[in-house]
This record gives structure tokens, sequence and C-alpha cells, in this order.
């Protein structure tokens, strides 16, 4: 099965606190409408500037509104925090946890195998956010397939460009049977399941799920040229929601299709000129 996985944002509410009642109506507005799983406090999710108090609420809310629909992110940079972290979330229920690797500090080869080790001894199942743009360095397919064979990890999201090197982490595949790929790139939908990935982390899910959806639908079917068609719309969203202080196009977008999840935590900013383009774009699409 693909799986259509939304990464979600982070609701905060005017006073710029968490809104866990405006999250939970963001994931029955995505369920309804073809979404899977949910990368819960990734990117998107402004994952970075949340607190740990707060990670821990929307990690229970999380896993009380989806139950094994959430993975749940783990991303600190010292194993030890990582850990007690992770096991925060265990403890309360989860079922899957991602983690990116460390950044500023960039460990060895053994240092990033031993810190996803600490995080498998939870017994459930660990996926690698791969996103060499944002860390500044990229997990090997050489090492990802290691870890992958000790059961390490069970899957990697991978944002990339460059459908050559993603090609080399499907190919893990063809070792480790149950081991998943997860495009991360919009724009790389269609391409990344053609080549054999297992689906798609995507922030244009939140508010535009049912676009992905058909692009799965018809890919099934062996509708190409219609699951193109939708992949363009996908690729103009996203380059709509990509520009200025990510990912406030992406609540800017949320807004128009009635889900109100507040604004960027500072200091990233909302940009006038963006709320236009985005509106402009939805309005050509019809949503």
């Amino acid at each position: 099965m693909k799986h259509i996985v939304v990464a979600n944002v982070t609701p905060f509410n005017e006073r710029g606190e968490l809104d866990l009642e405006g999250l939970r109506s963001l994931y029955s507005f995505d369920l309804e409408r073809g979404a899977t799983h949910f990368w819960v406090m990734g990117t998107t999710g402004e994952c970075k500037i949340l607190n740990t108090e707060e990670k821990i609420r929307i990690a229970r809310t999380s896993i009380e509104a989806l139950g094994n629909k959430a993975i749940i992110g783990v991303n600190e940079d010292a194993t030890e925090n990582a850990v007690r972290l992770a096991k925060e979330y265990v403890d309360m229920g989860a079922s899957s946890i991602f983690s990116l690797p460390p950044v500023y500090h960039k460990p060895s080869e053994l240092g990033l195998l031993k810190y996803y080790e600490s995080l498998s001894k939870f017994g459930i199942p660990v996926f690698v956010y791969n996103i060499p743009d944002m860390v500044g360095y990229s997990i090997s397919s050489a090492l990802t397939l290691k870890m992958a064979e000790e059961g390490i990890i069970q899957g990697m999201k991978y944002t990339t460009r460059d459908l050559i090197s993603f090609l080399e982490y499907v190919n893990i595949k063809q070792n480790v049977n149950n081991f998943k790929i997860y495009m991360g790139t919009e724009q790389l939908i269609l391409p990344s399941l053609m080549y054999g990935g297992d689906g798609v982390v995507t922030a244009v899910a939140n508010f535009a799920p049912e676009l992905v959806t058909r692009i799965f639908e018809n890919f099934d079917k062996g509708n190409l040229q219609q699951a193109m068609n939708e992949q363009v719309k996908v690729n103009k969203l996203a380059s709509a929601i990509s520009n200025k202080d990510y990912p406030s196009g992406v609540k800017i977008a949320l807004r128009y299709r009635g889900i109100y999840v507040g604004k960027v935590r500072e200091p990233l900013q909302e940009d006038i000129n963006q709320e236009g383009i985005i509106y402009a774009v939805l309005k050509e699409l019809g949503l």
C-alpha cells in the first residue's frame, strides 16, 4: 500500500500558544480527503521552535486522534535527549517515530548508527528524516542499508530533487523487504512512485489532500496522463507555499480552505505578497 503522509503544521492560537483543538480539526479534514498517515513535528510542524512540553502535548494529542497513523518526530541532537523524548512518546502509545540526524555538530557514520540504534531499542519502527539541504549532510545509502539490514530503522523520508540518488535508497528494498522509502519533495511524487517509492510525505496535503490522493489513484489505475495532470496542480501549490518563511505559506493556504491554524512562530514571518499568490493559485484550481 502506498502512503499519503501529511507533513502537518503545528497550529497556534492568537497568543502563539498551542491550539490542540485546531490540530484535531486539521487531522479530521485531511483524513476525510485521503490522507493515510501524519508526519508529526517535522519541518512543516516547526519542530525546532517547539519546547519539550509542547512536543509532549502534541504527541499525546496526535496519538489519541490518529493511533498508528501518527509518526512522531523526535529531532533532538544529543542521543540522551532523543532517547528521553522517545521514551515519553512510547509510554503514551506511539507506534512509530522519526528523527532528523543531529545538526550543527556532524557525527561520524558510527555516531549516526549509534544514534538511531539507541532509538530502535523501544521496539517500534524508526524512520530516518534525510533532508540534506536543511541538515547540511546526507545519510548515505550504504549506511542506510546497513541500518535497515540490522533492523535499526524501518524506513526513510528523503527530501531531494535528485531522482538518481532517490533510486539508491529504493534499491535497499531489494535486500530488506519491509523497508519504506518516502519522497519528501512534492514536485516528484509521481516520478518517485514510478521508481518504486512507497509514498510521499507532503506539506501540500495539509490543505489539498484530495489533489495528492488523485495522483495516487490515477497511478494505481495506470492513468499516467491524468496522474501527471494532478501532479502539475500540486507543483503549482508547492511553488506558491515554498517561498518566504516556510511554513507560513502552508498556514495561509489552510486559512483559505477554512482551517485556521494561526501563524508561524517568531522569528518566522508571514508575507502579504505570498498570501496573494497562494490565493490566486487556490482559486485557479477551484479550491
